[in-house]
């Protein structure tokens, strides 16, 4: 399938504009590097249209990609992706701003048990028996010029991505494409992209199990990451790490020195940050005012609770066996325990909606029963 390699800002115009007439969606996919900046570097942009148009666009040699975000912008074309998150974190650190309108077939490929984190490659080879190569895979997109084997391995993610959604949509049902919506509109929120230093924090999963003034200096320690990250254009972990961040903060040093004999640190980062970090350390102890308080305790399931929330598991693992997802994707004890505790509410959105929280809702409204079929667990 022929394809045009566009560098030119006049040839992008004329492209995007044979999109905007009849098209109703585009599959697209973005190339970027990431191995030694903060922000990800966006190489190519790949688009194919559902009557078969199709481009890869240079942003490296293109600046203005005005014309392709009216198509982007254009809520009446649908833009379909795999594994959209990445892309469109990219495009809004490029842009700042969303597509609107889109679709995952990453996220839709759920319903058909291929899991929840399926790769393109798998997906093709599952639903169109196409195996993609795979000799491109370390390729530096931001190097040019770019060969013709490197524009074909990049083209093939969306030579096939448009019939693998038309393929995927196809075998969807109305309900399952309904609640997909959801999963698509939560895509989409910026909050997701627009990242705050001052919340970089709550990122860190470890940090949960701090007492309030470590979970403080915690805090302080990530901030002041994010933001050098972000001035400087260089990965956090360059820096400081999660692990060397959570020890700093469990045990804080009084002294440049003391933090040298934190685990796995960097001594370079320690001989040119450490005055900076026992600083902030320091202000943290002089100001406990500042700390966050220490978040509730849930309240324990009841021996009763006990019992429902085994039942609600148990579905989960069925449901985790039948459409191969890891169960703590699925759905976690205290989202669980939410629920039997106030089954009128909605604590799940999209798939995870359907596919757990409609059984349950039945189960518990005694709509439904639960059944062994050939050893198999099933509701009706």
């Amino acid at each position: 399938m022929p394809y045009q390699y566009i560098t030119q800002p006049d040839d992008l115009s004329l492209f995007c504009a044979s999109l905007s007439n009849q098209t109703e969606w585009i599959a697209i996919d973005t190339e970027f590097v990431r191995t030694d900046t903060y922000y990800p570097e966006l190489s190519l942009i790949q688009v194919q249209s559902d009557s078969g148009i199709a481009a890869i666009i240079d942003p490296i040699s293109i600046n203005d990609l005005e014309p392709l975000w009216t198509i982007l912008d254009n809520p009446k074309i649908l833009k379909v992706f795999h594994s959209a998150r990445q892309d469109l974190e990219v495009l809004y650190q490029v842009a700042g701003r969303l597509p609107q309108s889109i679709f995952d077939t990453q996220i839709a490929a759920v319903f058909l048990g291929y899991g929840d984190l399926v790769g393109l490659a798998k997906a093709v080879e599952y639903e169109l028996d196409v195996q993609l190569p795979k000799d491109q895979t370390r390729t530096n997109w931001s190097q040019r010029p770019l060969s013709d084997e490197q524009l074909a391995y990049a083209f093939d993610d969306v030579r096939y991505l448009a019939p693998l959604y038309e393929k995927i949509r196809e075998r969807l049902s109305q309900e399952q494409l309904q609640a997909l919506e959801d999963d698509f509109s939560a895509l989409l929120n910026v909050n997701l992209y627009h990242i705050l230093p001052e919340k970089a924090g709550d990122k860190l999963k470890a940090a949960k199990h701090l007492k309030t003034k470590n979970l403080a200096i915690c805090y302080a320690l990530a901030e002041w990451r994010e933001l050098y990250a972000q001035h400087n254009n260089k990965p956090k972990r360059w820096v400081l790490s999660d692990d060397s961040l959570i020890a700093i903060a469990k045990r804080p040093p009084k002294t440049v020195q003391a933090l040298y004999k934190v685990p796995n640190i960097k001594a370079s980062s320690v001989k040119t940050y450490g005055e900076e970090w026992i600083t902030i350390i320091d202000e943290i102890f002089a100001s406990p005012d500042t700390w966050p308080e220490s978040p509730q305790k849930a309240q324990p399931p009841s021996p009763q609770e006990e019992v429902l929330l085994s039942l609600a598991l148990a579905l989960c693992q069925q449901v985790a066996l039948d459409y191969n997802i890891q169960l703590p994707n699925l759905a976690s004890k205290a989202q669980l325990l939410e629920q039997i505790r106030s089954p009128e509410k909605q604590h799940f959105i999209g798939w995870r909606h359907l596919l757990i929280e409609v059984p349950l809702q039945k189960i518990f409204n005694t709509e439904s029963c639960l059944k062994v079929n050939n050893g198999h667990l099933s509701y009706n």
